[in-house]
Formats: structure tokens, sequence, C-alpha cells
């Protein structure tokens, strides 16, 4: 998922690997990693953020750092929040049906 300047992947099962986007065209490095989005390089920045809120969060905190606008980023984090609690709320109900 990209947002802004940076874009996220799921690394392994503990994190995800957040990558910086170079501009179109960029030569910098003849080994970096292909974004699956559109082919731009990625340069890696960090990986530790092991839910997706973390990485959206890291994410928006980055693009703010660098001055990139990030509005629609954090609707989607309010949103995606919002899937996870009602999603726990749901099994919790589960469980205690049982």
């Amino acid at each position: 998922m990209r947002i802004g300047n940076y874009e996220f992947l799921k690394s392994n099962q503990w994190c995800y690997q957040i990558y910086l986007v170079t501009p179109d065209g960029w030569d910098g490095k003849a080994k970096t990693r292909k974004s699956p989005i559109d082919g731009r390089s990625l340069i890696a920045i960090e990986c530790y953020p092991n839910t997706v809120e973390a990485a959206i969060k890291r994410c928006i905190n980055l693009n703010e750092r660098d001055s990139v606008d990030t509005c629609d980023a954090a609707e989607l984090l309010a949103k995606v929040e919002q899937l996870h609690d009602s999603m726990r709320s749901m099994a919790r109900e589960i469980a205690n049906a049982g």
C-alpha cells in the first residue's frame, strides 16, 4: 500500500517493510526492489510495524515530516481501526457465546 512518498509491503508474519518511493526515472541503485503498484524503485527504510494500523501511522508520520499531505491516509487509518475494533468485538462475542 502506498501512502504519499512511502509504500509498505508485508515482509513476514512479524512486520511490514516500509520503503521510500523513488521519483520516476530514478537510477541510483541497480538492486532496489520494484513496486508492485507501478514498477518504481523502492528504497528500504525500516521494518518494524507489525500491524496494518502501525504501518499506516508510520507512513503518515514520515510524510508529515516531509511536508506531504496525508489527509486521505488519516481517513483510511480511521476506517481500518474501526474495522479491526469491530472484528475484535465480534470475536469476543463469539468467544463468550460458546
